[in-house]
């Protein structure tokens, strides 16, 4: 098979949520086009392996993919998704810092990044984590109104509250500015 040939038998698998049929079809791309794989290539592999959950696999993929392209925002937010799944929430903190930097106006590095200043909160009682959480998640709303249905779990109240109602309730914390949100 041509290479074109097994890019759109990737798609077509990828397209249908045939993940690992994909994921089979790229490998097989990978063992005969080698020399003439590109970031796409690669990129959409980790994503198979990202949708099958096999999150380390998909970090050693982005790792690849970034190589050829290092300020793929894509790549380095499924990256940092994924070391975040395995519990390596200081490196993924510092993926979705990479991406902010890149692009400050894409909502899922944000999440993220509003994630890992809770689970600081949580673990270490720290307020400033708390009001660097709640201005992630402005960023979030600000960009996609439609993640504030969300429901979070409000660590001050105990409650849960759609995202929405989370900042309404928080409306007093300070507006912070990005560079002191993307900072540990």
């Amino acid at each position: 098979m041509t290479i074109e040939e097994l890019r759109q038998r990737v798609d077509e698998c990828f397209d249908r949520e045939e993940f690992l049929s994909a994921l089979e079809c790229s490998v097989e791309l990978m063992s005969r086009h080698a020399r003439e794989i590109g970031f796409d290539d690669i990129f959409k592999k980790g994503l198979c392996h990202f949708k099958l959950e096999e999150d380390a696999e998909a970090i050693g993929c982005f790792n690849k993919a970034l190589e050829k392209d290092p300020d793929n925002l894509m790549a380095l937010t499924n990256k940092g998704i994924c070391l975040f799944n395995l519990g390596r929430t200081e490196q993924a903190f510092q993926e979705f810092n990479k991406a902010i930097k890149i692009n400050c106006t894409v909502f899922p590095p944000w999440h993220y990044m509003g994630m890992h200043h809770l689970r600081n909160y949580l673990e270490k009682g720290d307020l400033s984590s708390l009001e660097k959480m709640i201005n992630c998640y402005r960023q979030v709303v600000g960009m996609t109104p439609d993640f504030g249905e969300f429901v979070i779990h409000d660590p001050v109240t105990r409650a849960d509250y759609t995202l929405l109602e989370f900042l309404l309730l928080h409306q007093d914390v300070q507006e912070l500015p990005v560079n002191i949100l993307t900072c540990p």
